[in-house]
Parts: structure tokens; sequence; C-alpha cells
């Protein structure tokens, strides 16, 4: 199994997300990384200056741009001719904060100056 089949394999069994996190950018495999980091970076590019960044075939760079598009973390848009692929990042997940916190930590507080 060649690199790039493990990668494609690797793509397909995460479930497809919302955009990507900090913590499914960690997750992936270092070739995927690469590509990510350098789209992130950039802001935007052509799988051709994906394909040129990487040091891989024009198909091969393209395949993984596909996957991960499946999987929820990239975009991509028709632009004069050729797809230009960015980033989707996930949303931050709002955090519902106790109703009894603030009073915690205010007997919480006074204890400590006791």
């Amino acid at each position: 199994m060649s690199i790039f089949d493990h990668i494609q394999n690797e793509i397909e069994t995460r479930d497809k997300k919302e955009g990507i996190s900090p913590a499914d950018l960690l997750d992936l495999s270092p070739p995927l990384r690469k590509l990510m980091n350098h789209i992130t970076r950039a802001g935007e590019v052509t799988s051709g200056a994906a394909a040129q960044h990487l040091g891989e075939t024009s198909a091969q760079t393209r395949k993984m741009l596909d996957g991960l598009i499946e999987k929820g973390y990239l975009e991509r848009e028709r632009r004069e001719g050729e797809w230009v692929y960015r980033t989707r990042f996930a949303h931050k997940r709002g955090r519902d904060i106790p109703a009894g916190i603030w009073s915690a930590l205010g007997e919480r507080a006074g204890s400590d100056k006791s």
C-alpha cells in the first residue's frame, strides 16, 4: 500500500466534520498536516501550487485535496478555469457555565482570605 493509499484510507475513515479544529489538524498524517498548514498560511492555493509545495504529482495532490473536501476541512471555488482551495475552520463550541459558578467562586475566595 502506497503512502497516498494510506492517506486516502485515513481520510475516508474519519467522520465528515463542519470544518477543521486545531485538534483535528494534529490528528492528520504528516503529509496531510503539511498540506493543511500550507493552505492555511497561504489563505488559498490552487492544486498546482499545492502539488509544487508538496513535491508530488498533480493527480496525487488532487486526490488528497478532494479527500479533505469530503471531510469538510477544505472549501473550493472555481476561479478563472481552475479550482482554488481554502481552509474551512470549525466553529468553536460554546460552553455552558453552571448557574452557581460565581457564588461558588465567591465562597472559595472568601475562605482563602481566612
